[in-house]
């Protein structure tokens, strides 16, 4: 039987222990000994600090590639980045630069886009592509906040601060549980008037609701003619625009001739007036008669004595008439 020598036994054990190394070294830096089959595309951002090579590409938070290079292309940060063959991606897919955490490191988060558009052939682009916002301009903006809080707290400290404010923050808050109790007293003596209230509005609500069902086909039938009264009413107006147009001479011509008639009958007005108030006067001979009491005394005897001469002469026309009779029967 063959032994085997010490040298050989240590030079087993280095080489198995060397292949384990090499395994834990594979397995913890997700490498491969095979090349997964991929297609590469480019992504133009506007910032890729933070991005280096190596770095993972993920659709819904599942690594499906990786950042192949970075390069500078007029002004923007040109990133190749390899996707494996069994995810595809569409014209709208778009890019993201996303990072793990506040701090952690960055990755390119990727929306395929919709399936029913064209897909991206390998070498193609990616055309829409968001870069994050730089840490210097986010802790910024942080500052900014922390500065508005601490004026915000000054504020409240000058305001409330000291016995002053003491006194004015609990004369506040007794206000405030005075007020709740004047409401909840209000409320607990109003409480039949609310409940009422709250019966008549459902009742209201239940009127209506039936109301509508009741007159449902009628609201319906309404709308249905609403266009064609609209149109109607579209056709009369456009017509009586065309009449004012055709007529426009005549009817200015007519309200030239209203206005000069009224007018006319303004200046009859204001002599009929002058006239009255002479006559009221006793001006001229209608306002002496109207006015002087003899000549109404003196008219009034006048008329009495022709009144009583038309009597006599009627009491006096038979005898008349015999006289006429008899002197022509003797001649």
């Amino acid at each position: 039987m063959r032994k085997y020598t010490t040298e050989f036994w240590v030079g087993l054990f280095t080489l198995i222990s060397l292949l384990i190394a090499l395994y834990m070294v594979f397995r913890t830096g997700d490498l491969r000994l095979e090349r997964q089959p991929g297609y590469k595309v480019l992504v133009n951002f506007t910032d890729v600090a933070g991005l280096d090579v190596g770095d993972t590409v993920r659709v819904a938070g599942v690594e499906v590639g990786k950042v192949e290079a970075i390069s500078l292309q007029k002004n923007l940060g040109r990133v190749t980045i390899s996707i494996d063959h069994r995810v595809p991606l569409y014209e709208d897919a778009s890019a993201q630069v996303e990072t793990y955490g506040l701090l952690g490191d960055r990755y390119i988060s990727i929306d395929p886009g919709h399936s029913k558009l064209p897909r991206v052939a390998p070498g193609g682009e990616i055309h829409s592509a968001i870069s994050p916002e730089a840490l210097d301009a986010l802790f910024g903006k942080l500052s900014e906040v922390a500065s508005d809080i601490k004026t915000v707290t000054e504020t409240l400290k000058n305001v409330l601060g000291g016995e002053e404010g003491e006194v004015a923050l609990r004369e506040i808050l007794e206000n405030s549980r005075d007020l709740s109790k004047e409401l909840v007293e209000t409320v607990r003596q109003n409480q039949d008037d609310f409940r009422q209230i709250t019966k008549q509005v459902a009742q209201l609500t239940r009127d209506m609701q039936e109301m509508v069902a009741e007159n449902r086909q009628a609201v319906n039938e309404t709308f249905a003619t609403m266009p064609e009264t609209a149109e109607n009413v579209r056709e009369i107006t456009a017509d009586a625009r065309r009449l004012l147009h055709d007529h426009y001479e005549d009817i200015s011509e007519t309200l030239t001739n209203l206005r000069a008639a009224s007018l006319q009958l303004e200046a009859s007005l204001k002599a009929m007036e002058q006239i009255s108030g002479q006559i009221r006067e006793g001006e001229g001979t209608l306002g002496k008669l109207v006015q002087d009491d003899a000549l109404y005394v003196e008219a009034r005897s006048t008329l009495r004595e022709m009144r009583n001469l038309i009597e006599d002469l009627r009491e006096q026309a038979p005898i008349s008439a015999f006289i006429a009779v008899g002197g022509a029967a003797l001649f």
